[in-house]
């Protein structure tokens, strides 16, 4: 996963409040498992946890349903779609020899990062892991000692091997070229992405188009570090019926529910690379724009977990479920066998980076009060007759 992904979730604790979990969106490549990021300044941080889904591999035949695996039939929630997450400290890197190894690898996963302006400062990070726990299967999620993980021979599954148009870096130091992106129809009917200027109509486009999104929340299994994971998540069966709080499931004996109950605070994150609205002509994410790059967007909301236990309100989010999560069923009959609930988020702070010159702060009265222009219902309805 580390070798094929491209982008992630960092989760990290503020600085200012140690019980609240914050996110960015990160773009990595790895030597031998080695994790490295090209960051703006000097980031330092411990108990860091960098998230992974095989969800965002690449477009698939059924990328428009935020589906993964060979055959594209499986939901992002699924336990047979793959999510790593990694816990570990990230800093500057340590030596010369180390930044020039981490650059060379970065600028080969991400061609874009050479052409960033060396004025803004961007520095080769390195994460180093500590604790790493995944899920790919049913049976629940399980922790992979590090050891192993450092010294594991890499060799690609085949489910692996279809994602998207790029090089894969074979052992034997061969490189094999896939291909693959089949034509799709999103069922959410696309209207014209709000431009960047209008910051809380963007934000809410973002979400309600977003089929998945990591949760960060302040680890109990691991002593108070950040963490996260990644879930399926509505924000309405619709974007007309969207609210701009998205609902998502955790399972009772799942991390995220048992960070939950010691401490609601969280921070969903969600990225325009994982929106299949946003596939160029060429099937390439965000436009064909590298996950970090300023103009591909990013939206993280913050606040507390809340569940959702109204009976008329359960019945209308199940059937969005149905409707946006059709390869996850029983995310619309009531949940996983392991018991649970449906959450959602009362937020107390938003943020938007899709533009240059750093994240724009969105007021939550107005993204919660605004609502789709009767304009864009009309387009809405329009298409969904033709």
């Amino acid at each position: 996963m580390v070798s094929v992904g491209e982008w992630g979730v960092v989760s990290y604790t503020d600085p200012k409040d140690v019980t609240r979990p914050l996110s960015m969106i990160a773009s990595f490549a790895d030597v031998d498992g080695r994790i490295f990021m090209y960051m703006m300044g000097d980031f330092y941080s411990v108990g860091s946890t960098l998230t992974i889904s095989e969800a965002s591999f690449g477009p698939t035949r059924n990328f428009s349903g935020a589906a993964c695996g060979a055959e594209g039939d499986k939901d992002p929630e699924d336990p047979r779609c793959a999510k790593l997450s990694i816990e570990g400290s990230i800093a500057p890197c340590e030596n010369d020899l180390v930044c020039t190894i981490g650059k060379q690898a970065l600028f080969l996963r991400h061609p874009q990062m050479e052409d960033w302006p060396a004025s803004h400062k961007f520095t080769v990070h390195e994460l180093k892991p500590n604790d790493l726990w995944m899920i790919a299967n049913y049976g629940g999620g399980v922790k992979i000692n590090v050891e192993d993980y450092q010294s594991a021979i890499l060799t690609h599954h085949q489910s692996l091997m279809h994602y998207g148009t790029k090089f894969i870096h074979l052992p034997e130091g061969r490189a094999v070229k896939t291909t693959g992106v089949e034509s799709f129809k999103t069922k959410l009917e696309s209207i014209k992405v709000p431009d960047w200027s209008m910051k809380v109509e963007r934000s809410r486009w973002v979400v309600a188009h977003s089929l998945w999104s990591t949760v960060s929340t302040i680890s109990v299994r691991l002593d108070g570090s950040a963490w996260g994971n990644i879930r399926s998540i509505v924000d309405g069966g619709t974007y007309e019926e969207s609210s701009g709080k998205p609902v998502f499931y955790l399972p009772t004996p799942d991390p995220t529910n048992i960070d939950v109950e010691r401490n609601p605070s969280i921070t969903l994150t969600f990225s325009e690379a994982a929106i299949a609205e946003r596939l160029d002509s060429e099937g390439r994410a965000c436009g064909g724009l590298d996950s970090e790059d300023p103009l591909c967007a990013r939206v993280l909301l913050s606040g507390k977990a809340t569940r959702v236990t109204d009976g008329n309100e359960l019945k209308i989010l199940q059937m969005a479920f149905g409707e946006r999560h059709p390869l996850a069923p029983w995310l619309a009959e009531g949940g996983s066998h392991t018991g649970g609930g449906y959450f959602t988020i009362e937020p107390n702070q938003i943020r938007i980076l899709d533009y240059y010159g750093g994240a724009t702060e969105v007021s939550v009265a107005e993204y919660l009060d605004w609502k789709v222009p009767q304009i864009e219902r009309n387009q809405l309805r329009t298409s969904t007759q033709n």
